[in-house]
């Protein structure tokens, strides 16, 4: 079955547009045809009155019968003229009735007739009453026919539609859902509608091949990440060696110093992209009961030396909250937000930890970024030229994050950088 190129809705539109226009024409129509029955009708009663009048021009007195027929008869008059000729004229009056005490409608026929060499004024009329009744009924008919059709085109484009459109919207909800590192393909439905079917199997391909290379790239950073562990540990051991060389100069062991700086970031940076690969393939399962507030208190026992050192202060205000969550995932978390907290705080200021009612929040004292806010958790998204950052920090928290559907959320306000996590 092929989709329909005019649109439903449109079709219904044009539909009741065409049954509106249809109604005050066709009651137009018929009130042409029904005046024309009677415009007939009165021509003969015209015709029948002259012919029997001509019955009677041989009575000397005969004006004065016109007078009397003219008095008694309500539908017909007959009135001396002064013109000589008037033309035949057809037309709708409003008269009073004084039988029914009411102004009524009427279709008369005025004509100029002679009657022994004098001339008159002839008009007959017929009531347009019925007339009236019988279109007032039929409109009645036609507007309720217009909203019965009216109502069952809506219930039919509703029900056409819905059946229609049922594949495309379970298609986009497919599509709002995949997730390329979880999902895979969107599955082809067969579906009657050419189209969609046609659309469903570009969806379903599309997806099939951005998930393939997906999976390539994310095998390639694993196994590259783990193949330089080898070497990157060999050539730190070989600097190691270099630098407990007693006749090493001194301009060699600044080059030394420089390399093992380098080397080191080197094994933080395959550490940390190893650590990405590991958790978008879901190789964190196990999960256990921790209590979030003794862990927090451990990381900071480690990390308040660094923050020392630059003359920083950490405030906390922690309660004791518990979670069902992979300790080693929570404690990467942690150690990521505390240690960029500490490492972008300027000197001699404080930061601030709270936690309570399953809520995080990290806040240190700095300058508004320059950068997007939104691509912050972005791999390898820094502002800072420390050489010793990787940018990825942050973005194995957003990915942890996601992994457990913690909510994390980033502020700045009072010269503050505050990061919030709701668990």
């Amino acid at each position: 079955m092929r989709l329909l190129q005019l649109n439903l809705r449109s079709l219904l539109l044009y539909s009741l547009v065409l049954v509106l226009i249809s109604i005050p024409l066709s009651l137009f129509s018929i009130r042409l045809i029904l005046n024309k029955e009677v415009d007939e009708s009165i021509t003969e009663q015209s015709d029948q009155f002259l012919e029997h009048i001509k019955g009677f021009e041989y009575l000397d007195d005969l004006e004065t019968d016109l007078k009397v027929l003219d008095q008694l008869s309500s539908n017909i008059d007959i009135k001396p003229s002064v013109e000589q000729f008037i033309p035949k004229r057809y037309e709708t009056v409003i008269l009073y009735d004084s039988v029914e005490n009411e102004q009524k409608p009427f279709r008369q026929l005025s004509s100029s007739v002679d009657i022994k060499g004098k001339s008159y004024i002839l008009t007959v009329r017929m009531s347009l009453v019925e007339n009236d009744e019988l279109v007032i009924a039929i409109g009645s008919v036609q507007v309720a026919i217009s909203i019965m059709l009216t109502i069952g085109l809506l219930l039919l484009n509703r029900s056409l539609s819905k059946k229609l459109w049922k594949p495309f919207y379970k298609t986009l909800d497919q599509l709002k859902a995949y997730e390329l590192d979880k999902n895979e393909s969107i599955p082809v439905e067969k579906s009657d509608v050419i189209e969609f079917d046609d659309l469903n199997k570009t969806v379903s391909s599309l997806t099939k091949r951005n998930r393939e290379v997906f999976l390539q790239q994310k095998e390639f950073i694993e196994n590259a990440s783990h193949e330089l562990q080898t070497p990157i540990a060999i050539f730190q051991s070989k600097l190691d060696e270099l630098m407990q060389s007693p006749a090493l100069a001194r301009r060699e062991a600044q080059t030394i110093m420089e390399l093992e700086a380098t080397a080191q970031r080197m094994a933080r940076l395959n550490k940390n992209l190893l650590l990405l690969s590991k958790i978008e393939n879901e190789q964190f399962l196990n999960t256990e009961n921790i209590d979030l507030s003794h862990l927090i208190n451990s990381q900071l026992s480690v990390l308040k030396p660094m923050a020392q050192l630059e003359n920083i202060n950490i405030v906390t205000s922690i309660q004791s909250v518990h979670l069902k969550t992979n300790p080693t995932l929570i404690e990467v978390l942690l150690t990521n937000l505390f240690h960029n907290a500490i490492r972008y705080s300027p000197k001699n200021e404080e930061i601030r930890i709270s936690l309570n009612d399953h809520t995080l929040i990290v806040s240190n004292k700095g300058r508004p970024l320059k950068m997007d806010v939104s691509k912050m958790t972005n791999r390898f998204a820094k502002e800072s030229t420390d050489a010793s950052s990787t940018g990825l920090g942050l973005a194995i928290v957003r990915k942890i994050c996601d992994r457990y559907s913690y909510d994390l959320r980033y502020a700045y306000a009072d010269q503050s950088h505050n990061f919030t996590i709701n668990f």
